[in-house]
């Protein structure tokens, strides 16, 4: 966790060590945030935006530009389209504003502790996804959707995350992974039918497809 502001950074901590697989590390800076990722290589980055030292989002492109693969929750209480897609575009998972909600965190952090949303991925690249808006977001979907707790997650719960971070409204979320996964379904790979269980006639739904790759991409952990 790289945060700032000490009040926020113990509460957060104590709220961190409650999830027992969670062991942390705390930077109170950017340049020292950027020194302990390249040197303790973890899984997750939470990462406050406005730091001293190097911002939140100098201190993610030179950990990416240094070939970094955690998975990073960008969070901050600056809002607006504009930040949230640099941060995104800097290589940010998922995007949080502060106030945070610890549920939120909790959930975000269980998401890319396992690498879900990467190896959702590399499940759609290889399945001949184009590299488009549809593919991160069902990615990231699929990433949010395995990272629950509880199995009775709605789609729509999944939908308004990726909305709110990505600041876009629900309806396109949907709209960009029905058209990639009717693009999968032209294409026709073996590894996308496959992983259905066989070809049919028509596309997934994409409930059905977004939960099944999130199973399958869960697989590729064990």
């Amino acid at each position: 966790m790289v945060e700032d502001d000490e009040a926020q950074r113990r509460l957060m901590s104590m709220l961190l060590k409650t999830m027992e697989e969670v062991r942390l590390t705390v930077a109170a800076d950017g340049l020292q945030g950027l020194e302990r990722a390249q040197r303790d290589r973890p899984d997750v980055i939470l990462l406050d935006l406005i730091l001293p030292g190097i911002s939140g989002i100098e201190l993610l492109r030179r950990y990416r530009r240094g070939g970094g693969q955690a998975g990073v929750l960008a969070i901050s209480k600056a809002v607006g389209e504009e930040i949230c897609a640099t941060a995104i575009g800097a290589g940010a998972n998922f995007f949080l504003c502060k106030p945070v909600q610890w549920p939120e965190v909790r959930q975000a952090v269980r998401s890319l502790a396992g690498g879900l949303t990467r190896r959702c991925e590399e499940l759609l690249a290889e399945m001949g996804g184009p590299d488009l808006i549809g593919r991160r977001q069902a990615a990231r979907c699929a990433g949010w959707l395995g990272g629950r707790e509880s199995g009775s997650v709605l789609l729509k719960e999944a939908y308004l995350e990726i909305a709110k971070e990505e600041r876009t409204s629900v309806e396109c979320v949907e709209k960009n992974i029905r058209q990639l996964i009717k693009e999968l379904a032209e294409t026709g790979t073996p590894l996308f039918w496959n992983l259905l269980g066989g070809k049919t006639d028509k596309p997934p739904t994409n409930k059905r497809f977004l939960f099944t790759l999130a199973e399958a991409a869960r697989r590729r952990e064990e």
